[in-house]
Formats: structure tokens, C-alpha cells, sequence
């Protein structure tokens, strides 16, 4: 069971259409110390909107700790409300928000299994009404194609570092496919990207039901055309949204789903060999590797030599530079990837794939999600500490360390100089250290796993 407790940093109240509703916040994601203005400003907006009290099924895209999602379930107690979000930590958050309010939720893993719930019961909560369906929480990403879909409503505080074509392709794809007929979209986004926001409305064919421009964001609703009706036909059905019996995860080809986020390609240096990579937007090193990356490769070299190794592992490791030099140098038989971020683990089995190596094998979380006695235990790993302000993982990045990693493992801790100095001074006596690399403020600290954790 995930302990999210260490990240909760505030937990605040919140009104709305009647419910009253408490939400924990964390550093390690978006807006961790208030409900931040484009939040509320567009949940006041649509407050009122007829779509949206008639609505079945209520998309939250890109729901953070979940506050649209849920309070959108806790005021429409009869709709089926599906949260989306490419970081596990939100989704992993956005199902502690309904559990503190008493809602029941559901929230599935990259393989679209259903995970182990965040608690086994739900505190004492406000007397609000109750809802007979389970919210439905599950990695995704930004306009693509949803199996719990299509919506009567969508709702949206876009993410402006997203960029604007996968903003724009967002939209359009709500037009095409993710909404029914009649359904609605609302989203708000920053000023500075308004006017591109025009033109993506424009162009999706949306009619636009409302434009509201505040101090520092602007709302926009937009409703998807129902077809004429014909005298003495009956009034068409809105599809129902998926059940999670028919499968909680989209599609399984991630070629075409990472297609919107390319923005490069082509051979880059990964210390003595070359492959060929694909950059993505949203991830670190789309167009060149950075001076941690490097370091890493250069100090797995060192730490490496002389060593089989049949399981690799790489925390957090962007769009995979590390596990396409590893395919390559070290030759593991399977190559394992640990990240919060779904993107990351999509773009890096991408890459793999697309060299001829098999997808490698996930565990979806990072340092609060580790599992105590790890499925597999490894000759060689990358860690590339999540660093989370007011949160120390040093402590259980080495109980995990410690349990994975065989007699005789190479492990390579790679991040700022100073975060490596604590690691250092933390290492527990079942390993040895090696050495260490440094370059541009950066550092990468080897050690070898002298003996195996009973």
C-alpha cells in the first residue's frame, strides 16, 4: 500500500455546489499550498452549467490531486467520473482525495490492472450525497483515445508546459472522439496562451458556449454539435463509458501514442556507441543529453567492468539514453524502468523497441511506492534520485537499494553534487563505494553491493 502521508504538505477545504470537501496537497505535484486561481476559477464557471448537471459521464484530463475530478463527482453523485493524469503520483493523490471524502474510487496501473487501494477504509467525511458509482482514476495521456469514453463533459485545467501543439491536439481530440454529441468541454488556461486558444476553438468545429477572461487565466466552454433530429425518430443514445472490465489502460502501441510528442530524432553519442533516439516533449534531453547522463554512462562503465549483467535497472529515466547504452554496452537480458512519469516509461520502451530490444519491464512509482521485497533482484543500477521539496527519499532509495541490487551489483547514484554528498553520507555498510565522477555541478557516486540483505 502506497504511504503517501510523508508528501502530504497542506490539506484545505473547499466548498462547492453544496459539497463540502477537503483536499490534501504535495509538493511533489502541482499548486502545494493552495487550490490554485485557474482551478477555481474555472470550477466557479461551470458551476451553473446545464451540460454539465445532466451529464452521465465527466472527464477530469490531467487532474492533479484530483480537486475538478472530485468535486465534480461529489455535485453529479449519479455520473461516472473518470480522472487522467500522466504522473502516478497524481493519480496515486487524486485517489488519497477521494478516499478523505468518502468516495469511492477505483484507480488502475499502466497495464490497466486495478491497484491496490490507497487505504482499506475511508475516514470520518462530511455529509455529503452519496454517489453509487466508483470514481475511475488511471494514467494517461492528453487527448488521446479513452476506453471509459466518450464523455458528456470534459473538464480541464490544461497544463501550459504541455506545449501548444499537444494542447491544440488536445482540444481537437475532444471535437473528434472524446466527447458525444451535446457533450460539452471546459477548460481554462493561462492568458499568455488565450489567443492561441482561439485559434485551436476555431478550428476544432466546437461552438463556443462561453469565453471568460480573468486576471490571470481565461475559461473556455465549448459544445460539441448533436445531430438534427428527425421528426418521430427516437433521440439517439449517448454511448456509455467503458466499464473497467473492458480494460482501463488505451492503447497498447506506444509509437502511435508518443507520434503528438515527437520532436526529434536521429543518432546521438551515448559514450562509446551510438543509437538511434527519438526526443519527446515533456521530457528532459529531447534534443541532447545532459551532463548527468553522461556522467552516469561514464561512471556505469567504470562500475560495470567485468560484471555480467543480466537485469538492469534505471530510475527515472526520461526518454531511456541510459537503457539504450546499456542494451548496448552491458547487453542485459532484460532492462527494467522505475518512474512516477507515464511519458518517460512509454518513450523509453519506445526507444528500446525501435533498436529491436523488448519493452522493458515497469514498477510504476518511485520512492514511496517501492516494494518491500522487490520481484527481482538486479546486477546493475542507474538511480536518478525524484527530488521532492521537504521530502528526503535518501532513506528508502537505500532500503531499496539494498534489497534489489545482488552480491557483487553495480549501483550508480547520478544527480546535483549536493544531493549525492547526502546519499554518500547516508550509505548503509552493505555497500562499498567505488568512487565517484564530476562534471558542471553534477555527480556520480559507484558502489558495489558487498553483500545480499537476509
Amino acid at each position: 500500500m502506497i504511504d503517501l502521508q510523508p508528501l502530504v504538505n497542506k490539506t484545505v477545504e473547499f466548498a462547492y455546489r453544496g459539497a463540502r470537501l477537503s483536499f490534501d496537497l504535495s509538493h511533489a505535484l502541482f499548486s502545494s499550498f493552495a487550490i490554485d486561481t485557474g482551478t477555481r476559477f474555472l470550477l466557479k464557471e461551470i458551476a451553473h452549467d446545464e451540460a454539465l448537471a445532466r451529464a452521465e459521464s465527466i472527464m477530469d484530463a490531467g487532474c492533479g490531486t484530483g480537486i475538478i475530478g472530485i468535486s465534480l463527482a461529489a455535485s453529479c453523485p449519479s455520473a461516472t467520473v473518470v480522472l487522467r493524469d500522466r504522473d502516478l503520483m497524481a493519480c496515486a493523490f487524486a485517489e488519497r482525495n477521494c478516499w478523505r471524502n468518502g468516495i469511492a474510487a477505483r484507480r488502475f496501473g499502466i497495464d490497466g490492472a486495478e491497484a491496490e487501494p490507497i487505504a482499506k477504509r475511508a475516514p470520518k467525511h462530511k455529509n455529503n450525497e452519496p454517489r453509487t458509482k466508483d470514481v475511475l482514476i488511471a494514467p494517461g495521456l492528453l487527448g488521446e483515445a479513452d476506453p471509459f469514453g466518450p464523455f458528456d463533459f470534459i473538464a480541464s485545467n490544461v497544463p501550459a508546459k504541455a506545449g501548444p501543439a499537444i494542447l491544440e491536439r488536445f482540444v481537437r481530440v475532444c471535437a473528434d472522439s472524446l466527447l458525444n454529441p451535446g457533450g460539452r468541454l471546459a477548460f481554462v488556461i493561462v492568458n499568455t496562451l488565450a489567443p492561441l486558444a482561439d485559434g485551436w476553438c476555431a478550428a476544432s468545429g466546437l461552438a463556443l458556449v462561453k469565453r471568460v477572461a480573468g486576471k490571470g487565466h481565461t475559461v473556455f466552454v465549448l459544445e460539441k454539435a448533436a445531430p438534427p433530429a428527425i421528426a418521430g425518430a427516437a433521440a439517439p443514445a449517448t454511448a456509455a463509458p467503458a466499464t473497467a472490465a473492458s480494460g482501463a489502460a488505451a492503447p497498447a502501441d506506444a509509437k502511435s501514442r508518443l507520434a503528438p510528442y515527437r520532436r526529434s530524432g536521429g543518432d546521438r553519442q551515448l559514450g562509446r556507441c551510438k543509437a538511434k533516439v527519438s526526443g519527446y516533449q515533456g521530457l528532459p534531453e529531447f534534443d541532447t543529453a545532459s551532463f548527468a547522463t553522461g556522467l552516469a554512462i561514464e561512471a556505469l562503465e567504470r562500475a560495470c567492468a567485468g560484471c555480467l549483467v543480466r537485469d538492469f535497472l534505471v530510475a527515472e529515466p526520461g526518454i531511456g539514453l541510459a537503457a539504450l547504452w546499456a542494451r548496448a554496452v552491458l547487453g542485459p537480458a532484460r532492462i527494467h524502468a522505475l518512474s512516477r512519469d507515464f511519458l518517460a516509461l512509454l518513450a523509453t520502451g519506445a526507444n528500446l523497441e525501435a533498436q529491436g530490444a523488448p519493452v522493458p519491464e515497469y514498477l510504476p512509482l518511485a520512492s514511496v511506492d517501492l516494494p518491500a521485497e522487490p520481484a527481482v533482484l538486479y546486477d546493475a543500477i542507474l538511480w536518478n534520485p525524484d527530488e521532492i521539496p521537504e521530502y528526503d527519499d535518501i532513506a528508502p532509495a537505500w532500503r531499496f537499494l539494498l534489497k534489489s541490487a545482488k552480491a557483487g551489483a553495480a549501483v550508480v547514484i547520478v544527480g546535483a553534487a549536493t544531493t549525492i554528498a547526502r546519499f554518500d553520507k547516508a550509505k548503509p555498510s552493505g555497500m562499498q563505494r567505488l568512487g565517484e565522477k564530476k562534471r558542471k555541478g553534477f555527480a556520480a557516486a559507484m558502489y558495489r553491493r558487498v553483500e545480499h540483505a537476509g
